[in-house]
């Protein structure tokens, strides 16, 4: 009897202890919606997403709960371009019979939805801008901005612009009186964005420049990248290059802290857009290089026939018929949004003319200048039209008001001034001990090709953490097996050349976090890191193949190819015993040149 009675009690403890513990999670998981939900105009932290889908595993969780995570989930879904994953998502949420439609989960999935048809060029955008308007009227305030810009920038089509830019400029007095910095950005972005559709692309930098300006105390950086391309469109689109530069390297900059395959592909695509607006062809295939690594992680019919497009360019420069028709052909396939967007695009449309001009289809170059004449023309009487809303004189005197309202901000920069100005002796010194570190940091480069020496490479190396489960980190030696034979053919003086143009090829065809060295006189070393391992061994065929067909001594009138061997070592932790892997890589390399 007692025994049982000790059970009994054991049992009470237990459940009581569940229940305590189950009440501590649930307690959590309402503290953490309650201070990781952003505004839609602004983007989550990417650990945020981790807690996310942790949290949806919990058994316990309400419906409510529930609903606000996968809304979360979205929101940063949306962020990092998985549009058709968010899609599916939400519509299955706003179908399901156990929401609550008056909750802001709601709301916000009916903005989220309504922002990726936006993006898609699907028309029922506006139908779900309405309804999240209509269902965060007065209760959230974020949502509700969101929609409200949502409906004035691309719905509305009976609206004059004028009414449409004073309706955008009067929220943007609201809140410059709240002194809501992230709105503040979110509003001129969508004046910006007003602007480009009139053809004002240096009124829309202007605007998109100050999005960004006032997003950098309050955005995190993922969001800000999406301005930045923004800024750098405008200009390339007004012709002004060297700000649309300048916004390139501003992106390099903030991407070092974002790094993801969405934010590469942006980079690189802008860069590309950079290269062939600017003639510069050579760059433009390296960045083409670049952009191919990351454009198959982010499945974007967009991207994809955007990246189909500037390669079609390459393939101009090199007169490749077979490739230029195949292009066309491509671009009678994609999906009518995207006809829909690039048709707008002048140098898209110039492009095709000088395609079909070149293949010798005059008729079809007759119809692709027709398409081309028609879209100037019609961009030309917008922007006389839009001249007029320029001046509409109430728009000037609500610029003039806003201006006065934000005095405030004026008087936080002259603080920060002073603050700048106190720690200057601290900055000095930090400059020197930079300039110092940035002296020994040259020294763990080689001379020749510019690419990190033996002792840097095997340093950065053995500091490789392990790679996430079920992927691997991978090395690589490549041999050039005949380069004292090349040595000959185009001249002992000419091989730091041939060198130089060897680690060009190997840099185009790596990644930025990759580790790439040279090993040795006639070896080159690569680190892949946190990769699948079908992927590193293809990485390295691909590098091999691009390796071999490099041509030497061109510039000596001759046609020299190099010949490789390589050998590869996958691993599934770190490399803490990378001297006795290096010595077994160099012993198959050592066979395989015995075999040749």
């Amino acid at each position: 009897m007692i025994i049982k009675l000790v059970y009994f009690c054991f049992f009470i403890v237990l459940l009581i202890t569940s229940s305590v513990g189950f009440a501590d999670e649930i307690s959590e998981i309402d503290n953490f919606i309650l201070t990781s939900t952003v505004a839609p105009y602004d983007c989550p932290e990417d650990d945020a997403n981790l807690a996310i889908d942790r949290h949806l595993n919990f058994p316990e969780l309400s419906d409510t709960q529930r609903f606000q995570l996968m809304v979360m989930k979205t929101h940063w879904q949306i962020c990092v371009g998985k549009h058709e994953e968010a899609k599916q998502a939400l519509i299955e949420l706003l179908n399901n019979a156990d929401v609550n439609q008056t909750m802001e989960y709601y709301a916000s999935a009916t903005y989220q939805l309504g922002f990726i048809y936006d993006v898609q060029e699907n028309l029922e955008r506006c139908a779900l801008y309405e309804k999240a308007e209509q269902l965060s009227s007065d209760n959230f305030e974020g949502i509700n901005l969101s929609a409200q810009l949502g409906l004035i920038t691309v719905c509305h089509a009976d609206m004059d612009d004028g009414v449409k830019l004073g309706k955008m400029y009067a929220l943007l007095e609201t809140y410059a009186l709240k002194n809501d910095q992230a709105a503040l950005a979110h509003i001129h972005n969508n004046i910006g964005l007003l602007y480009a559709s009139l053809g004002q692309q240096v009124l829309a930098a202007e605007q998109f420049q100050k999005s960004y300006e006032l997003g950098l105390n309050t955005y995190t950086s993922s969001n800000l990248l999406a301005t930045l391309m923004s800024v750098i469109s405008s200009h390339m689109a007004a012709g002004n290059f060297e700000k649309a530069e300048q916004a390139i390297q501003e992106f390099k900059r903030v991407n070092l802290s974002v790094d993801t395959a969405l934010s590469n592909v942006w980079l690189y695509f802008a860069e590309a857009g950079y290269h062939y607006r600017t003639n510069n062809i050579e760059q433009l295939r390296y960045s083409l290089a670049k952009w191919k690594i990351y454009l198959d992680s982010i499945n974007s019919s967009t991207f994809n026939s955007l990246y189909r497009w500037y390669s079609a360019v390459v393939c101009y420069e090199d007169n490749d018929v077979e490739c230029l028709q195949q292009f066309l052909e491509d671009e009678q396939n994609t999906s009518d949004g995207y006809k829909l967007f690039i048709n707008r695009n002048k140098d898209y449309l110039k492009f095709i003319v000088q395609i079909h001009l070149f293949l010798g289809d005059i008729e079809g170059a007759e119809k692709a200048f027709d398409t081309f004449s028609d879209v100037m023309i019609n961009k030309t009487v917008e922007q006389q039209e839009s001249g007029k809303i320029l001046g509409v004189a109430n728009l000037h005197s609500q610029i003039q008001s806003l201006e006065a309202s934000l005095q405030a901000s004026k008087l936080e920069r002259i603080q920060t001034i002073v603050i700048i100005v106190s720690v200057l002796l601290v900055i000095i010194v930090a400059i020197i001990f930079w300039l110092r570190h940035r002296y020994l940091n040259s020294l763990s480069f080689d001379t020749v090709t510019n690419l990190l020496n033996s002792k840097a490479a095997l340093a950065k190396i053995r500091r490789v953490p392990e790679p996430s489960p079920g992927r691997t980190n991978a090395l690589a030696l490549f041999d050039l097996g005949n380069f004292r034979d090349v040595n000959r053919q185009i001249g002992a003086t000419n091989s730091e050349l041939a060198l130089k143009q060897i680690s060009l090829t190997l840099s185009q065809v790596t990644r930025d976090r990759d580790i790439l060295g040279r090993f040795a006189p006639e070896q080159f070393i690569v680190c892949l890191t946190d990769i699948e391992e079908d992927s590193a061994k293809s990485f390295f065929e691909r590098m091999r193949y691009a390796l071999e067909n490099t041509i030497l001594g061109e510039q000596q009138g001759q046609q020299v190819s190099i010949r490789s061997s390589m050998s590869i070592y996958i691993s599934s932790g770190t490399f803490v015993d990378l001297d006795e892997v290096l010595d077994d890589m160099l012993l198959s390399l050592g066979i395989q040149t015995e075999s040749e």
